[in-house]
């Protein structure tokens, strides 16, 4: 539980400084850069374990991983796209948080559920809705999309990452292949849009580095060590914790301004989010005060 409090913490920075990294660079060179960056920095830590990357590998353990990189692919894309299409950064913050909904969609379609979860999945969807609503100028733009694929392939993610968990693999072996299966599939799609020459080296080279190192290695590690006790819903939930810390820097760094659009939006995301007995207990501590 600690792990995963830890990595929530270090998640909430993610929107708000990587908002100022992208700016105006391709996203999906940026991805390259980072998740290559990434790779890099735990790749002295994996060989140290080579004997289980030679245990896994080639074994059906292994297509976990492959499957979480495939996922991780679009998943990096759309991240660091959503940051480009116009929305405020603290609406995509929480629409972030829309994850525990999806996995609590997942949990019901495979009979692990009650109707709660999908009243609170109808509630996370309604709160999307009002967050990427028209702005005042009545503008709408697909791309306002984005940050909702993301919420829902970071679900994904995090089923596949509690499988190789599950599986016995390692947090920080899990953590190497899945950022290395993603660099694959975003290099796969630069070659695909004949885009090599846009790659280039980063000229905040040692911002980037930070930003992976603090924003991607050590959350996924702590993210992946507290999944091995945490269920996926659990997991997940605790993620809610992000917005205290994100949309303070939200307003703080990107000079974001919150509207009605923004309460009512982040409000529905809050409470699709509550533990399902938290109105009982609200009732509880009401009759015993009186």
């Amino acid at each position: 539980m600690v792990f995963l409090l830890m990595s929530s913490l270090l998640f909430g920075l993610a929107n708000p400084l990587g908002a100022l990294l992208v700016e105006s660079e391709d996203a999906l060179v940026f991805s390259f850069q980072f998740l290559a960056i990434l790779t890099i920095v735990q790749l002295p830590f994996v060989i140290r374990n080579w004997r289980e990357v030679i245990r896994f590998t080639f074994r059906k353990e292994f297509s976990l991983l492959l499957m979480s990189g495939f996922i991780g692919t679009f998943l990096y894309w759309c991240e660091f796209s959503s940051l480009q299409v116009g929305l405020p950064i603290s609406h995509i913050t929480f629409l972030a948080l829309t994850v525990p909904a999806w996995t609590l969609l997942y949990e019901w379609a495979r009979g692990r559920g009650t109707k709660w979860n999908i009243n609170k999945w109808v509630l996370a969807l309604i709160g999307s809705a009002i967050l990427i609503a028209p702005n005042a100028r009545g503008q709408f733009s697909v791309g306002y999309l984005l940050p909702i694929f993301t919420s829902l392939l970071t679900a994904a993610w995090l089923i596949y990452s509690k499988k190789s968990m599950e599986a016995g693999i390692s947090p920080l072996v899990c953590s190497f292949f899945n950022d290395l299966f993603s660099l694959v599939g975003v290099f796969a799609f630069i070659l695909m849009n004949r885009r090599m020459g846009s790659i280039s080296f980063p000229e905040n080279i040692g911002n980037i580095f930070l930003y992976s190192t603090l924003i991607g290695v050590l959350p996924n590690v702590l993210l992946f060590w507290g999944l091995k006790n945490t269920s996926v819903v659990s997991a997940s939930t605790i993620i809610m914790l992000e917005p205290v810390m994100a949309g303070v820097l939200a307003v703080l760094i990107n000079n974001d301004t919150l509207g009605v659009n923004f309460v009512l939006g982040s409000f529905c995301i809050m409470m699709s989010n509550l533990p399902d007995n938290f109105v009982f207990y609200i009732r509880k501590l009401g009759a015993a005060s009186v």
